[in-house]
């Protein structure tokens, strides 16, 4: 709403209410106003009636002469302001006033005198207000032969009177008062007038106050104009007020100087305001509190509505589904997610289920939010990792499958040399021999893959002793090059040391640093065919001695690198034969615990590369 619309209907409310309180006056006015003065011509016209009557007493008592009774009654009713008939305890009309507005007067009518002259009669003055025709028929008048004859002698003092009735069309005032002769009603003096008569003076008395009303309301209207823009103009500036804040400028304030109500209104507006604004801000505070956490969460969290319109999806979640930040329509990105959202929001129960996206294992949990009636007014997923825990768990089958494996091999080979023994199958002391040397040789194999076992273990859960001391390399890499190429001649491959003769002394442990050499090179001859080259390298660079094992053997294949350090990985998966698996798994929980690093690089049929430094010991020469 306009502030001018305000402002006139302020004023339509102002000068409406003086308005209709004039309006309410004249018709209240013209309401009642005819039965007052109704009233004060019925109290001007008794007296006047009775001063009548008593110049017919005095006539009738010889004090008055009856040729003055005409005179003094009049010819015309402007004497009395009302027509005038002097009438007997019967009724007969024998003095009356001769003229009424040029008209002849004709007799009372005797609907009037059959009316009002009972109660007359009874020494009562008797009054009527309103059409002749209302007037009900009263009982004759029952007197003495002297009440009828004691006004004989002044009849005939008038003309004869007709029997015209036509001063009383419309409504009338009435008034009937007795005369009495010593002490007996002996007729009645009537008086009337008509109403039109009556009101003619209340006709301009009404116009008069009509017009002074007009004219005040008149008057009024710059009064009303001034009382409406006082009124509308602070309003107005607080409806203005309170607009700005609804738009969320609650740093508006409306004037709160006055001293009136308009003034308390303000000051009640301005505490709401900065009640709301703190308020506000309260919650704006919680709000980007809220915010960060679960921006801050590495969970992805995607909320939906009722209708499964996304409501909340933080960065997590583009993350960890491989989205761009930029996606426009996640849930034509995500179908398999949100399918289980619809599902969830149709059945109203929690969902748990894993996913692969690509190479990541996602945890999707969804819980439905229900209201108190029971519907379902939206649903919270949360998107975990778990690739790790999946992998970790596939890892404990794995090692489970391969540990039963191993331990499963040379048990069966040795229950298959037993078996011939108990049974007296071998019989020479040759076969003998042989049988108990390869029941030896699986022993020793089993033996040293709970050896081995054990030592992983220890290395995994940190109860390995690696002790640190500084020692010189080149020593222990002249021993692993002497051990070896005694082997690779007996293989028929070739062996190449390539180490500097100036080494700087390295702190670590010298046993370990060995036993991870030993299982390098062990990993390299066995996977290398004849004729292939098996290099021993060492390099410093930096701060580091970085040691080097290369083979030319059969390769690692890409989808496996990841796995070279994991118990029992064989790079040919027989896991038949060669080793048991878990040399380079303990060669790297050594070097890890020690704080150096190993990596490996291999192509498929090219051979591999299996790296780890040493570092160089401060103030090593």
């Amino acid at each position: 709403m306009k502030r001018g619309s305000f402002f006139r209907r302020v004023l339509f409310l102002v000068y409406g209410t003086v308005l209709l309180f004039a309006v309410l006056i004249i018709a209240i006015y013209n309401l009642i106003s005819p039965a007052l003065f109704a009233r004060n011509k019925i109290d001007d016209l008794i007296p006047k009636g009775q001063i009548i009557s008593g110049y017919i007493e005095s006539t009738l008592r010889g004090e008055i002469s009856t040729s003055y009774l005409v005179p003094l009654i009049g010819r015309s009713t402007s004497q009395w302001e009302a027509t005038v008939w002097v009438v007997d305890a019967r009724g007969e009309t024998l003095i009356r006033t001769q003229q009424t507005d040029g008209r002849r007067v004709g007799r009372l009518p005797a609907r009037l005198a059959q009316s009002m002259l009972p109660t007359v009669l009874t020494g009562q003055v008797a009054t009527h207000v309103g059409s002749p025709e209302d007037l009900t028929s009263g009982t004759s008048a029952q007197t003495g032969a002297r009440s009828a004859q004691v006004l004989s002698r002044i009849a005939g003092q008038g003309e004869e009177a007709e029997s015209t009735e036509e001063v009383f069309s419309g409504n009338i005032v009435a008034v009937a008062v007795p005369i009495t002769y010593w002490g007996e009603v002996v007729g009645a003096v009537f008086m009337s007038q008509s109403m039109t008569e009556v009101m003619s003076g209340m006709k301009a008395l009404s116009d008069t106050i009509t017009f002074s009303l007009l004219l005040v309301a008149l008057l009024l209207l710059p009064i009303a104009l001034f009382f409406a823009r006082r009124i509308s103009r602070p309003l107005a500036s607080m409806r203005s007020t309170a607009l700005t804040m609804a738009g969320g400028d609650l740093t508006a304030r409306a004037d709160d100087q006055r001293e009136d109500e308009f003034g308390e209104l303000g000051r009640a507006l301005n505490v709401l305001s900065a009640e709301l604004g703190a308020t506000i801000s309260s919650l704006e505070l919680e709000r980007n509190r809220l915010q960060s956490l679960i921006n801050g969460l590495s969970e992805g969290i995607i909320a939906v509505d009722a209708a499964g319109a996304t409501t909340l999806i933080n960065p997590a979640v583009y993350s960890l589904l491989e989205l761009p930040p930029d996606a426009a329509n996640v849930r034509d990105a995500l179908p398999e997610v949100f399918r289980m959202f619809d599902e969830a929001l149709s059945s109203g129960q929690s969902l748990r289920e894993t996913i692969w996206q690509g190479s990541v294992a996602l945890r999707l949990s969804i819980s439905p939010l229900v209201k108190q009636d029971g519907s379902v007014s939206g649903c919270v997923g949360i998107v975990s990792d778990v690739t790790s825990a999946e992998r970790l768990e596939q890892t404990r089958r794995d090692y489970v499958a391969n540990v039963s494996h191993e331990l499963r091999t040379p048990l069966t080979a040795m229950r298959a040399l037993v078996e011939p023994l108990r049974d007296g199958l071998i019989r020479t002391d040759e076969q003998r021999q042989q049988t108990y040397n390869v029941i030896l040789r699986e022993i020793m194999r089993l033996s040293r893959l709970v050896s081995d076992m054990l030592e992983l273990s220890r290395l995994q859960s940190g109860r390995a002793s690696l002790s640190r001391s500084v020692f010189s390399p080149k020593p222990l890499l002249d021993l692993i090059h002497e051990t070896y190429s005694a082997y690779a001649e007996d293989y028929q491959q070739i062996f190449i040391y390539d180490v500097p003769d100036a080494l700087p002394q390295v702190s670590g442990n010298p046993d370990r640093t060995q036993q991870v050499l030993v299982a390098l090179l062990d990993n390299a001859f066995k996977y290398t065919p004849e004729d292939g080259v098996v290099t021993l390298r060492a390099r410093v660079e930096g701060s580091v001695i970085r040691v080097s094992v290369r083979d030319t053997g059969i390769g690692i294949g890409p989808e496996d690198l990841p796995h070279v350090f994991d118990r029992f990985y064989k790079a040919d998966k027989s896991h038949g034969g060669k080793g048991t698996g878990l040399g380079l798994a303990i060669a790297y929980e050594i070097m890890k615990q020690l704080g150096e690093d190993m990596t490996v690089e291999s192509n498929l049929g090219e051979g591999s590369v299996f790296q780890f430094t040493l570092h160089i010991a401060e103030n090593a020469e």
